[in-house]
């Protein structure tokens, strides 16, 4: 917030007038040491998001807050290219627009449920357990649930059994949203839910032990419980 203020501020400064007053030099310098803390501040938003990230795992809105900061970004240095070169106001809004178009663009395209938990079952799976918890308590899209396969042979078992519960369980929702998807024809087709119930259900026997509704419950039921302690 406090930098897309000063983006606000900087840039309804170095306009009109201002640019032909005679000061505009000590202000232009005033100008960059208070950006130059600005950007400071970028770089400290920045390590308080890998800090998150870094004690338990990564999630969509994580995701989103890099992308939103990272636009922000980009939108303060283009006041500051504005204020180096005199470019005008009508400049500054066009870049900006061109610059918040191309973040979410890019977000859009962006398979974020496949990175999240592919970085978490990574963080998992060498050791680092906390990233769990993002994986029992977030609602998971289809793509992103082709990354937890690996799960099914953690080390830990309260992990291993609940991955496999989940999965078990997942099995059969997809199953039935498929079905649906067939009765109503094409236009209702979803790609990634029918690969991923392929997927599911060539590694059935990972989980069938979990064919189980009662089973299966008291897995995920108790996976929760023990993942929370990471929230």
């Amino acid at each position: 917030m406090a930098l897309a203020l000063a983006t606000l501020v900087l840039s309804l400064i170095f306009r009109g007038e201002t640019l032909q007053d005679p000061r505009l030099p000590a202000l232009r310098k005033l100008a960059w040491i208070w950006s130059a803390e600005n950007l400071v501040l970028a770089l400290t938003v920045y390590n308080r998001l890998f800090i998150y990230i870094d004690f338990n795992g990564m999630t969509r809105m994580r995701t989103v807050g890099l992308f939103g900061m990272t636009t922000v970004v980009v939108g303060f240095l283009l006041v500051i290219w504005k204020i180096a070169f005199g470019r005008d106001f009508a400049w500054l809004i066009h870049r900006q627009l061109w610059a918040l178009a191309v973040a979410i663009y890019l977000f859009i395209l962006t398979p974020v449920d496949f990175l999240v938990h592919q970085y978490n079952v990574h963080q998992i799976l060498s050791g680092q357990l906390a990233p769990a918890v993002q994986i029992s308590v977030h609602p998971i899209t289809s793509e992103g649930v082709f990354a937890l396969a690996p799960l099914v042979d953690c080390r830990d078992p309260i992990i291993r059994d609940g991955l496999r519960a989940m999965l078990a369980e997942r099995e059969i929702d997809v199953a039935q949203r498929v079905a649906v998807q067939t009765k109503l024809g094409w236009t209702a087709f979803q790609a990634a839910d029918s690969r991923l119930l392929q997927r599911l259900r060539s590694d059935h026997e990972s989980w069938s032990e979990f064919s189980d509704s009662d089973r299966r419950e008291s897995a995920i039921s108790e996976f929760r419980r023990y993942a929370y302690q990471w929230y």
